[in-house]
Protein backbone atom coordinates (compact mmCIF):
# COMPACT_ATOMS: atom_id res chain seq x y z
CA UNK A 1 0.00 0.00 0.00
CA UNK A 2 1.28 3.43 -0.91
CA UNK A 3 2.39 5.51 2.08
CA UNK A 4 4.41 8.61 2.84
CA UNK A 5 5.07 10.96 5.75
CA UNK A 6 6.32 14.45 6.50
CA UNK A 7 5.48 17.66 8.36
CA UNK A 8 2.98 20.46 7.83
CA UNK A 9 4.63 23.80 8.61
CA UNK A 10 2.11 25.93 10.53
CA UNK A 11 4.41 28.67 11.81
CA UNK A 12 7.90 28.93 13.29
CA UNK A 13 8.06 26.49 16.18
CA UNK A 14 4.98 24.52 15.15
CA UNK A 15 5.09 21.63 12.71
CA UNK A 16 2.50 18.88 12.50
CA UNK A 17 3.59 15.37 11.61
CA UNK A 18 1.50 13.64 8.95
CA UNK A 19 1.29 10.14 7.53
CA UNK A 20 -0.53 9.28 4.30
CA UNK A 21 -1.89 5.79 3.69
CA UNK A 22 -3.42 4.48 0.49
CA UNK A 23 -4.64 6.27 -2.59
CA UNK A 24 -7.95 6.82 -4.33
CA UNK A 25 -10.56 9.42 -5.14
CA UNK A 26 -11.71 10.12 -1.59
CA UNK A 27 -9.63 11.68 1.17
CA UNK A 28 -10.24 11.10 4.87
CA UNK A 29 -8.41 13.34 7.35
CA UNK A 30 -7.80 11.87 10.80
CA UNK A 31 -6.22 13.51 13.87
CA UNK A 32 -3.98 11.39 16.12
CA UNK A 33 -1.71 9.62 13.64
CA UNK A 34 0.47 8.20 16.39
CA UNK A 35 -2.38 6.13 17.85
CA UNK A 36 -4.41 5.46 14.72
CA UNK A 37 -1.95 5.17 11.83
CA UNK A 38 -1.59 1.41 12.08
CA UNK A 39 -4.96 0.76 13.68
CA UNK A 40 -7.01 2.25 10.81
CA UNK A 41 -4.93 0.70 8.03
CA UNK A 42 -7.91 -1.28 6.59
CA UNK A 43 -9.75 1.96 5.79
CA UNK A 44 -6.96 2.99 3.38
CA UNK A 45 -8.05 0.42 0.79
CA UNK A 46 -9.27 2.37 -2.23
CA UNK A 47 -8.98 5.80 -0.58
CA UNK A 48 -6.40 8.15 0.86
CA UNK A 49 -6.07 8.58 4.60
CA UNK A 50 -4.20 11.65 5.82
CA UNK A 51 -3.45 11.13 9.49
CA UNK A 52 -1.68 13.80 11.51
CA UNK A 53 -0.57 14.38 15.07
CA UNK A 54 -2.14 17.44 16.73
CA UNK A 55 0.15 20.02 18.27
CA UNK A 56 2.10 18.71 21.25
CA UNK A 57 1.19 15.10 20.46
CA UNK A 58 3.11 12.30 18.79
CA UNK A 59 5.82 13.53 16.45
CA UNK A 60 4.43 17.06 16.18
CA UNK A 61 6.04 20.05 17.88
CA UNK A 62 5.75 20.16 21.66
CA UNK A 63 3.90 23.24 22.89
CA UNK A 64 4.34 24.40 26.49
CA UNK A 65 2.59 27.77 26.30
CA UNK A 66 -0.94 27.32 27.65
CA UNK A 67 -2.14 30.20 25.49
CA UNK A 68 -1.53 28.00 22.44
CA UNK A 69 -3.35 24.91 23.71
CA UNK A 70 -7.10 24.87 23.18
CA UNK A 71 -9.87 23.20 21.21
CA UNK A 72 -9.91 26.23 18.92
CA UNK A 73 -6.19 25.78 18.22
CA UNK A 74 -6.79 22.15 17.26
CA UNK A 75 -9.57 23.22 14.88
CA UNK A 76 -7.27 25.83 13.33
CA UNK A 77 -4.54 23.20 12.87
CA UNK A 78 -6.97 20.99 10.98
CA UNK A 79 -7.52 23.86 8.59
CA UNK A 80 -3.73 24.20 8.22
CA UNK A 81 -3.59 20.52 7.22
CA UNK A 82 -6.36 21.01 4.68
CA UNK A 83 -4.62 23.99 3.12
CA UNK A 84 -1.25 22.24 3.03
CA UNK A 85 -2.70 19.41 0.96
CA UNK A 86 -4.89 21.69 -1.15
CA UNK A 87 -8.08 19.81 -0.30
CA UNK A 88 -11.30 21.36 -1.55
CA UNK A 89 -13.49 18.87 0.32
CA UNK A 90 -12.70 16.04 2.69
CA UNK A 91 -14.23 13.48 5.00
CA UNK A 92 -13.28 13.73 8.68
CA UNK A 93 -12.80 10.95 11.21
CA UNK A 94 -12.40 11.91 14.86
CA UNK A 95 -11.98 9.66 17.88
CA UNK A 96 -12.60 10.60 21.53
CA UNK A 97 -11.65 14.26 22.19
CA UNK A 98 -10.61 14.64 18.56
CA UNK A 99 -14.22 13.96 17.58
CA UNK A 100 -15.07 17.34 19.08
CA UNK A 101 -12.31 19.04 17.06
CA UNK A 102 -13.46 17.46 13.79
CA UNK A 103 -17.14 18.21 14.50
CA UNK A 104 -16.38 21.84 15.32
CA UNK A 105 -14.32 22.12 12.15
CA UNK A 106 -17.19 20.73 10.08
CA UNK A 107 -19.51 23.30 11.66
CA UNK A 108 -17.11 26.18 11.06
CA UNK A 109 -16.32 25.10 7.48
CA UNK A 110 -19.50 23.53 6.06
CA UNK A 111 -18.21 23.92 2.49
CA UNK A 112 -15.24 21.64 3.23
CA UNK A 113 -16.82 18.61 4.85
CA UNK A 114 -18.18 15.67 2.84
CA UNK A 115 -18.90 13.23 5.66
CA UNK A 116 -18.18 13.09 9.38
CA UNK A 117 -17.41 9.88 11.29
CA UNK A 118 -17.14 10.22 15.07
CA UNK A 119 -15.82 7.20 16.96
CA UNK A 120 -16.53 7.08 20.70
CA UNK A 121 -16.76 10.88 20.92
CA UNK A 122 -16.60 12.88 24.12
CA UNK A 123 -19.98 14.03 25.35
CA UNK A 124 -21.57 16.87 23.34
CA UNK A 125 -22.24 18.76 26.57
CA UNK A 126 -21.27 18.89 30.23
CA UNK A 127 -24.56 19.12 32.09
CA UNK A 128 -25.84 17.78 35.42
CA UNK A 129 -25.47 14.03 35.61
CA UNK A 130 -22.34 13.93 33.46
CA UNK A 131 -20.57 16.75 35.28
CA UNK A 132 -17.43 15.53 36.98
CA UNK A 133 -14.66 17.39 38.70
CA UNK A 134 -11.63 17.22 36.42
CA UNK A 135 -9.01 14.89 37.92
CA UNK A 136 -5.57 16.23 38.61
CA UNK A 137 -2.91 15.10 36.17
CA UNK A 138 -1.02 13.62 39.12
CA UNK A 139 -3.95 11.33 39.93
CA UNK A 140 -4.12 10.13 36.34
CA UNK A 141 -0.39 9.53 35.97
CA UNK A 142 -0.28 7.72 39.32
CA UNK A 143 -3.82 6.41 39.78
CA UNK A 144 -4.38 5.30 43.38
CA UNK A 145 -5.05 1.64 43.86
CA UNK A 146 -2.96 0.38 40.93
CA UNK A 147 -0.26 -1.53 42.86
CA UNK A 148 2.10 -2.06 39.94
CA UNK A 149 2.23 1.65 39.06
CA UNK A 150 2.66 2.60 42.71
CA UNK A 151 5.58 0.19 42.93
CA UNK A 152 7.19 1.56 39.74
CA UNK A 153 6.84 5.10 41.03
CA UNK A 154 8.58 4.18 44.29
CA UNK A 155 11.37 2.67 42.20
CA UNK A 156 11.65 5.94 40.25
CA UNK A 157 10.98 4.33 36.87
CA UNK A 158 9.02 7.38 35.70
CA UNK A 159 12.17 9.46 36.08
CA UNK A 160 15.00 7.22 34.85
CA UNK A 161 13.08 5.28 32.17
CA UNK A 162 9.96 7.24 31.14
CA UNK A 163 9.44 5.05 28.06
CA UNK A 164 9.14 1.94 30.21
CA UNK A 165 6.88 3.78 32.65
CA UNK A 166 4.68 4.89 29.74
CA UNK A 167 4.30 1.30 28.59
CA UNK A 168 3.44 0.18 32.11
CA UNK A 169 0.92 3.00 32.52
CA UNK A 170 -0.92 2.03 29.34
CA UNK A 171 -0.73 -1.69 30.15
CA UNK A 172 -1.79 -1.60 33.79
CA UNK A 173 -4.14 1.39 33.83
CA UNK A 174 -5.35 3.23 30.74
CA UNK A 175 -6.06 0.49 28.23
CA UNK A 176 -7.77 -1.90 30.68
CA UNK A 177 -9.93 1.02 31.83
CA UNK A 178 -10.92 1.91 28.27
CA UNK A 179 -11.40 -1.51 26.69
CA UNK A 180 -14.21 -3.97 27.24
CA UNK A 181 -12.17 -6.68 25.50
CA UNK A 182 -8.70 -6.59 27.05
CA UNK A 183 -7.47 -9.26 24.63
CA UNK A 184 -7.25 -6.35 22.15
CA UNK A 185 -4.48 -4.77 24.24
CA UNK A 186 -1.91 -6.48 22.04
CA UNK A 187 -3.23 -4.65 19.00
CA UNK A 188 -2.60 -1.20 20.47
CA UNK A 189 0.65 0.31 19.01
CA UNK A 190 2.23 0.63 22.45
CA UNK A 191 5.87 0.67 21.36
CA UNK A 192 5.28 3.42 18.80
CA UNK A 193 3.15 5.57 21.10
CA UNK A 194 5.54 5.50 24.04
CA UNK A 195 8.58 6.19 21.86
CA UNK A 196 7.73 9.91 21.83
CA UNK A 197 7.94 12.26 24.84
CA UNK A 198 4.73 13.98 23.73
CA UNK A 199 2.90 10.73 24.55
CA UNK A 200 4.39 10.17 27.99
CA UNK A 201 1.51 10.25 30.49
CA UNK A 202 2.39 13.43 32.36
CA UNK A 203 2.75 15.47 29.16
CA UNK A 204 -0.18 14.04 27.19
CA UNK A 205 -2.61 14.19 30.10
CA UNK A 206 -1.45 17.66 31.06
CA UNK A 207 -2.30 18.93 27.58
CA UNK A 208 -5.96 18.02 28.06
CA UNK A 209 -6.64 18.13 31.78
CA UNK A 210 -4.50 21.16 32.63
CA UNK A 211 -5.05 23.25 29.50
CA UNK A 212 -7.67 22.26 26.92
CA UNK A 213 -10.59 20.93 29.00
CA UNK A 214 -10.54 23.73 31.60
CA UNK A 215 -10.80 26.26 28.75
CA UNK A 216 -13.79 24.41 27.30
CA UNK A 217 -15.73 25.12 30.48
CA UNK A 218 -19.33 23.89 30.45
CA UNK A 219 -19.27 23.09 26.77
CA UNK A 220 -22.44 22.38 24.83
CA UNK A 221 -22.23 21.69 21.09
CA UNK A 222 -25.92 20.83 20.74
CA UNK A 223 -27.20 24.31 19.74
CA UNK A 224 -24.89 24.30 16.72
CA UNK A 225 -25.40 20.71 15.59
CA UNK A 226 -28.56 21.49 13.54
CA UNK A 227 -26.23 23.53 11.28
CA UNK A 228 -24.14 20.48 10.40
CA UNK A 229 -24.18 20.08 6.63
CA UNK A 230 -22.27 16.79 6.35
CA UNK A 231 -23.84 13.39 7.00
CA UNK A 232 -22.78 12.18 10.44
CA UNK A 233 -22.25 8.66 11.75
CA UNK A 234 -21.43 8.13 15.42
CA UNK A 235 -19.95 4.71 16.22
CA UNK A 236 -19.50 3.70 19.83
CA UNK A 237 -18.71 0.60 21.81
CA UNK A 238 -21.71 -0.22 23.99
CA UNK A 239 -19.34 -0.78 26.95
CA UNK A 240 -17.52 2.53 26.51
CA UNK A 241 -16.92 4.67 29.59
CA UNK A 242 -18.66 7.53 27.77
CA UNK A 243 -22.43 7.17 28.32
CA UNK A 244 -24.17 5.81 25.24
CA UNK A 245 -26.93 8.39 25.65
CA UNK A 246 -24.33 11.10 25.16
CA UNK A 247 -23.36 9.74 21.76
CA UNK A 248 -27.01 9.47 20.89
CA UNK A 249 -27.37 13.18 21.65
CA UNK A 250 -24.76 14.00 18.99
CA UNK A 251 -27.05 12.24 16.52
CA UNK A 252 -30.35 13.58 17.82
CA UNK A 253 -29.36 17.19 17.24
CA UNK A 254 -27.77 16.77 13.78
CA UNK A 255 -30.03 16.86 10.70
CA UNK A 256 -28.56 13.90 8.78
CA UNK A 257 -27.09 11.56 11.37
CA UNK A 258 -27.23 8.01 12.68
CA UNK A 259 -25.87 6.06 15.63
CA UNK A 260 -24.28 2.62 15.51
CA UNK A 261 -23.48 0.77 18.70
CA UNK A 262 -20.84 -1.96 18.61
CA UNK A 263 -21.53 -4.69 21.15
CA UNK A 264 -18.82 -5.92 23.51
CA UNK A 265 -16.51 -3.02 22.70
CA UNK A 266 -15.25 -0.12 24.77
CA UNK A 267 -13.44 3.04 23.69
CA UNK A 268 -11.43 1.40 20.89
CA UNK A 269 -13.90 -0.61 18.76
CA UNK A 270 -11.52 -0.64 15.78
CA UNK A 271 -9.16 -2.73 17.95
CA UNK A 272 -11.71 -4.64 19.99
CA UNK A 273 -14.24 -5.54 17.27
CA UNK A 274 -12.49 -4.97 13.93
CA UNK A 275 -14.79 -7.38 12.05
CA UNK A 276 -17.77 -5.24 13.01
CA UNK A 277 -16.12 -1.83 12.92
CA UNK A 278 -14.33 -1.75 9.56
CA UNK A 279 -17.12 -2.93 7.21
CA UNK A 280 -19.52 -0.44 8.80
CA UNK A 281 -17.03 2.44 8.70
CA UNK A 282 -16.02 1.62 5.12
CA UNK A 283 -19.63 1.60 3.93
CA UNK A 284 -20.28 5.00 5.51
CA UNK A 285 -17.13 6.47 3.98
CA UNK A 286 -18.34 5.20 0.60
CA UNK A 287 -21.60 7.10 1.00
CA UNK A 288 -23.94 4.55 2.58
CA UNK A 289 -25.37 3.81 6.00
CA UNK A 290 -24.31 0.57 7.70
CA UNK A 291 -26.94 -1.95 8.73
CA UNK A 292 -28.27 -1.23 12.19
CA UNK A 293 -27.40 2.48 12.16
CA UNK A 294 -30.21 4.27 13.99
CA UNK A 295 -31.86 7.61 13.44
CA UNK A 296 -32.31 9.22 16.87
CA UNK A 297 -35.21 11.60 17.44
CA UNK A 298 -35.02 14.38 19.98
CA UNK A 299 -37.47 14.17 22.83
CA UNK A 300 -40.29 16.68 22.35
Amino acid sequence: MKSSEGFVFVRPGLQLYYRILGEGDGTVVVPNANWLGDSLHPLAEGRRLILYDPRSRGRSSAITDSRQLSLEDDVADLESVRRYFGLDRMTLLGNSYHAAATALYALDHPERGERLLLVCPITPRVPGEWRQELPRTEELVYPPGIPRLEELRREGLDEFDPVAFCRAWFTWFLLPAMMADTSALMRFPLEDVCAFPNEWPRHALGIYFDHILPKMGDWDFRPRLPELAAPLLVMQGTDDLVPEEASREWVAYAPDARFLGIDRAGHHPYLERPKEFFPAADLFLKGGWPQGAEVIRRAA
